[in-house]
């Protein structure tokens, strides 16, 4: 009977201690995994807010390059971690895309979400003399068996599956070409080897606000305050919405105190207007979603591409 009310006392003392200590979270510098190569969206994301975090939280982060199998290798070993809140990751729509291509072991159920911060949408856009001057001009081309080349960057990518998600809602077939970035791809664009491509908004800002490219059509539901003169999917009758998104997630059973810490952190940046010029200037939008709201999100997002995935997910 000692033993038993031992170990009981042994069991609540540790999970008091543990409950203690995540309430004075943290206490040392957190690592921040950024699953790709610097330089990157989620890296250059990351990296604005890196200052304002540690304003917050009063500890450094340490941001992690971990690159490889477009996001999986980073992604993964973040999974296996122990979910202190002292590892968290860098994460994005391309989890989700990872997941719906069926080339990773872990999924979105493998992970807290703790915020989603920015977005910005997939742009399909032609070069700046195309002949297809608007959307309905390339689906009609498409429609009427005229080879339409639309580049992305990389085989089963985000961007992949979206155009996908674009040829499915319009009822057509493209010729989709996949580049290893971003910047081949507009390079084969302007260089007149395909007709068109489908990239993040961010990615294209200097293309298109050079005139080089002529974005088509975007894939928000409602027109995007970085790109206002730009129509959207849905006004055109197509049923299609995908968003690139950046936020915070880490391994799955973060206790609950360190995940209402990190949102917290998060409002008060959004409260106080100090990260939102920092992000129109990279080409993206505030969009925070916490908790109830953000796991909806995450949902709809997930069904989006795992239909969108199709034939291109392995079996």
């Amino acid at each position: 009977m000692k033993k038993v009310i031992g170990s009981v006392a042994v069991s609540l003392g540790l999970a008091l201690s543990a409950s203690a200590w995540a309430a004075d979270y943290p206490t040392k510098s957190i690592d921040v995994v950024v699953p790709s190569s610097a330089g990157g969206g989620n890296d250059t994301f990351i990296r604005a807010l890196q200052p304002l975090l540690e304003e917050q939280f009063g500890e450094n982060l340490v941001i992690r390059n971990i690159a490889g199998g477009g996001g999986a290798v980073g992604m993964t070993r973040v999974a296996a971690l122990e979910p202190d809140g002292y590892t968290v990751l860098a994460a994005s729509n391309a989890m989700l895309t990872l997941e719906a291509m069926g080339s990773v072991s872990f999924t979105r159920d493998d992970f807290d979400f703790i915020a989603k911060v920015i977005e910005e949408p997939y742009v399909i856009a032609v070069s700046g003399d195309s002949q297809y001057q608007d959307l309905e001009g390339l689906i009609d081309a498409a429609a009427s068996g005229e080879t339409v080349q639309i580049g992305v960057s990389g085989i089963g990518s985000s961007a992949h599956i979206a155009a996908v998600a674009m040829a499915n809602s319009a009822g057509v077939e493209l010729n989709i070409v996949p580049y290893p970035g971003g910047s081949e791809t507009i390079s084969a664009v302007m260089g007149g080897h395909i007709e068109g491509l489908v990239l993040g908004g961010a990615e294209l800002r200097s293309a298109l606000q050079s005139g080089r490219l002529n974005a088509l059509a975007i894939t928000y539901d409602e027109r995007s305050a970085s790109l206002p003169e730009v129509p959207t999917f849905q006004e055109k009758g197509y049923d299609l919405t995908l968003t690139v998104w950046r936020g915070i997630a880490a391994p799955k059973g973060l206790p609950p105190e360190v995940a209402e810490r990190w949102v917290a952190a998060l409002e008060q940046i959004v409260a106080d207007g100090s990260y939102e010029e920092t992000a129109a200037n990279l080409g993206t939008e505030l969009a925070p979603l916490y908790g109830e709201e953000l796991a909806a999100f995450i949902e709809d997002s997930a069904e989006v591409m795992r239909d969108a995935a199709g034939d291109l997910a392995r079996e």
